[in-house]
């Protein structure tokens, strides 16, 4: 980890510091070099080359024959419509002095070859990307690439469509440094030492992704010992519990019969509150389940108290477990059955429709009415029945079908009341 740190570090204080790559058109680089002047237009400007070892020398004799006068240099890249790319390159250094009339304006043309657009017939259907810059009397002159822009003279006189007009130089086929204006007539001389495109072997760009994916490869190779740093160490923990398994096997049955007597009413089997809240909450955690699915059934066995005055506890216990056990045998696998309490029982039903909850309430009722029931007795039931709705807690509903169930009974018992 500190050596991939340190490399990092290395890389982006090289490539803000160093990585230098440079581009150069001067005298001792060799590339080749032409003087054009406005007699190609039939102006009467005159520019002559003069090469020393230090700088290209143009003379310039501007007249003010032609509408816009220029003498220019121009450094061919390219014959054909195969330019350079040259937009990697972040800025342009000028090393050269300028004598003669006017503010000594330069003004620097990237000439862009794009397909479609461009044809090796017609010269000035290249793009024409340009910037003026004013040469000082010392020193040298840095513009940055980005405030090139194409030419509006060049799309008007073209007609170029709107989404072609954006500057590229990503195939550029001439390099031209020209001078010239309207009130500037006379001799010219401008001493050319170097022209040079700055850029970086790699752009910051490419380095971010190169170092992003350095440390996502170091990432993955590393969580691949670490998972098989895990698996060897879960193969030697299975072994372990399984040799300790033997050992805690009874104590595993003793703490199972321990919780299953924390969250079951010893009476029915069924539910008590405690386990129908344990239930709950590990029915709430569950990503896939949603408390909006619920459908609650408080249930209410009728008459009970009149079963134990007459028949005595024992019986009624006989009739509870009997009522239990034919809700249970009516209701799926996935719904939650427990005593709330006395003769009150309530079914919470996973996934279920206020409607559907009624149906089932209905079905189970008419249910009852086929069970045998100790010493030949009539049991019947009464149900209040409610759908859990977006954002309501469980509580909520529970209080609504108690109030349903409360009006089930006051209906004549043995009935079904949805909320």
């Amino acid at each position: 980890m500190i050596g991939l740190i340190v490399f990092t570090a290395i890389l982006i204080a090289w490539q803000h510091f160093g990585m230098e790559k440079v581009m150069e058109f001067s005298a001792a680089s060799g590339r080749p070099v032409e003087l054009v002047d406005d007699r190609l237009q039939q102006g009467g400007s005159v520019a002559r080359l003069t090469r020393r070892p230090d700088a290209l020398t143009m003379d310039c004799d501007l007249r003010l024959t032609f509408q816009w006068p220029y003498c220019r240099f121009l450094f061919p890249l390219s014959k054909n419509e195969i330019g350079v790319d040259l937009s990697e390159f972040d800025s342009i250094s000028f090393d050269m002095s300028y004598e003669g009339p006017g503010d000594h304006t330069a003004r620097l043309v990237l000439r862009n070859f794009e397909p479609g657009m461009s044809t090796l017939s017609d010269y000035m259907s290249q793009k024409v990307n340009e910037a003026n810059f004013i040469v000082p009397a010392k020193g040298i002159v840095v513009i940055p690439v980005k405030v090139l822009r194409t030419a509006p003279w060049w799309t008007d006189m073209r007609h170029v469509p709107l989404l072609q007009t954006d500057m590229r130089i990503d195939n550029v086929t001439t390099v031209d440094l020209s001078i010239g204006a309207r009130d500037t007539a006379g001799h010219h001389r401008v001493a050319l030492r170097s022209l040079k495109f700055h850029g970086k072997l790699i752009s910051q760009n490419r380095l971010l992704l190169i170092l992003v994916g350095t440390w996502i490869g170091c990432a993955l190779v590393w969580l691949g010992l670490a998972l098989r740093q895990s698996r060897s160490q879960l193969s030697s923990s299975t072994t372990r519990l399984a040799l300790l398994s033997k050992v805690n096997e009874a104590l595993e049955l003793e703490t199972r019969e321990l919780a299953g007597q924390a969250y079951t009413d010893p009476l029915t089997q069924v539910l008590n509150r405690e386990g129908l809240r344990a239930a709950l909450m590990e029915k709430w955690q569950n990503p896939d389940s949603s408390p909006e699915q619920f459908a609650v059934v408080f249930v209410d066995i009728d008459h009970f108290k009149k079963v134990n005055d007459t028949h005595g506890h024992g019986v009624g216990d006989e009739v509870l477990c009997a009522f239990a056990a034919a809700i249970q045998r009516g209701i799926r696998a996935s719904d939650k059955l427990a005593r709330w309490g006395g003769e009150e029982f309530l079914i919470i039903c996973s996934g279920t429709k206020g409607a559907d909850a009624h149906l089932l309430a209905e079905k189970l009722r008419e249910a009852l009415t086929y069970q045998i029931w100790p010493h030949s007795l009539r049991v019947t039931a009464s149900f209040g029945v409610t759908a859990l709705q977006p954002g309501e807690v469980i509580g909520d509903a529970i209080k609504r079908a108690d109030g349903a169930l409360y009006q089930a009974k006051a209906n004549g018992r043995n009935y079904v009341r949805a909320a």
